[in-house]
């Protein structure tokens, strides 16, 4: 009887807890499922486009489930910052993640299957008058297939 009081209390507290407003932009997948976050944090300050600033390999295939990123501070006259994810050389977005300083951007999968050994990269795109984009974190959530 205690262990279901308890239980129930546990329930209660998280429905209470929990904000309704909020909704994920990626999937909530069972705890049993293998969802990783790859996060990369691009450290400094970038002044001009930049093609491969971040690249890897998948150790296994992943389904992609959500891409995200941001960057801390901008400066200079009307800075644009987009961020695109490619496999292969091919974008995996609809369309590159437009980045505001101190927001957080998202981005629509167009190809979430990613293979083994696959050749990821991060190509950021840069635009305005003197711009500068300081501290860039780019997230990819992925699902171990």
């Amino acid at each position: 009887m205690k262990s279901k009081f308890f239980g129930v209390l546990a329930l209660v507290a998280l429905l209470f807890f929990t904000p309704f407003a909020a909704t994920a932009a990626t999937p909530n997948y069972a705890v049993g499922i293998s969802e990783q976050v790859i996060s990369f944090h691009i450290s400094g300050q970038y002044t001009a486009s930049t093609t491969g600033v971040v690249k890897f390999t998948l150790p296994y295939p992943v389904k992609l489930v959500g891409v995200s990123a941001t960057a801390r501070a901008s400066g200079g006259t009307s800075p644009t910052l987009t961020v695109d994810v490619l496999e292969g050389g091919a974008s995996v977005l609809s369309a590159p993640v437009s980045i505001t300083a101190g927001t957080v951007g998202e981005g629509t999968i167009t190809d979430a299957a990613l293979a083994d050994e696959a050749a990821v990269t991060v190509n950021l795109a840069i635009g305005g008058t003197s711009p500068t984009w300081n501290d860039i974190t780019v997230l990819l959530t992925v699902v171990r297939k």
